[in-house]
């Protein structure tokens, strides 16, 4: 695995929702390539961290909510009090709406899920900017989902909305750094087994009918963002990058 090669050494990584799932699996990824990681999370990220020690690995983490932008700000402020740079932010934190369908959806619901997935990610990035643009280099990272295109029953379409904002959040972002030596992208991936998602074993032999390279894992999409923050992806940014296990209903060339 690229993340053997040490790749990132000295870099500092803000992941955002680290303390389980997705963000547990980018953060110990990005931390066996070298990074120094700095987690947000509204739970304690105890788990993740001693992960990343046991593997020889730095990492500090705060309370925090990425939709109050205060908080976010505060992140970032940790990040340089620690580490004393900013190299990396993966705005990783989101939450899923309940289920439920559009005709059902409360406004505190939608507001609730926009707030977290949308404002959470601008406000992390806006705060990250900061330091970004000081030294000239930087590296966004928004993750965003197959959802931002494909419907699904009895889905929140709150969800479906966050995720496709962030394609547009992470297109004018990447034109307005580009000078500045600022790279952004948003990942798009499809089914992940992760935090337990409770897929009855009926359910995963159909989903490897349309994952044909199986379910994928957090680390998958640590790796590929360790790819993405590497100088061998210099030129990559403002662009969405599909990471599907080899899926193929609906679009694929969007």
């Amino acid at each position: 695995a690229l993340s053997d090669s040490k790749v990132l050494n000295g870099e500092v990584a803000i992941v955002t929702g680290a303390a389980q799932g997705i963000g547990r699996g980018i953060a110990y990824v990005l931390s066996k390539g070298g990074a120094k990681v700095v987690i947000g999370d509204v739970n304690p990220a105890d788990i993740t961290m001693s992960e990343i020690r046991k593997s020889g690995g730095e990492a500090v983490s705060m309370l925090m909510d990425t939709s109050n932008s205060g908080e976010a700000q505060s992140l970032v402020n940790l990040a340089i009090e620690r580490f004393g740079r900013l190299d990396i932010l993966v705005n990783n934190a989101g939450i899923d709406a309940p289920r439920g369908n559009a005709w059902d959806l409360p406004d505190l619901e939608w507001k609730r899920v926009i707030d977290v997935n949308v404002s959470g990610v601008f406000y992390c990035s806006r705060a990250a900017l900061g330091p970004m643009i000081k030294r000239g280099k930087g590296f966004i990272a928004n993750i965003s989902s197959q959802a931002a295109r494909v419907g699904e029953q009895g889905m929140s379409p709150a969800y479906n909305a966050s995720k496709a904002a962030l394609l547009g959040l992470t297109m004018n972002l990447a034109i307005q750094v580009a000078d500045r030596g600022i790279r952004v992208v948003a990942l798009m991936p499809g089914a992940i087994d992760s935090r337990d998602p409770g897929w009855s074993e009926a359910l995963k032999s159909e989903m490897l009918i349309e994952y044909p390279l199986g379910i994928g894992t957090p680390r998958d999409i640590g790796e590929m963002i360790l790819h993405l923050a590497s100088p061998a992806a210099r030129w990559i940014s403002g662009t969405a990058v599909q990471l599907t296990g080899g899926y193929q209903r609906g679009a694929t060339w969007d």
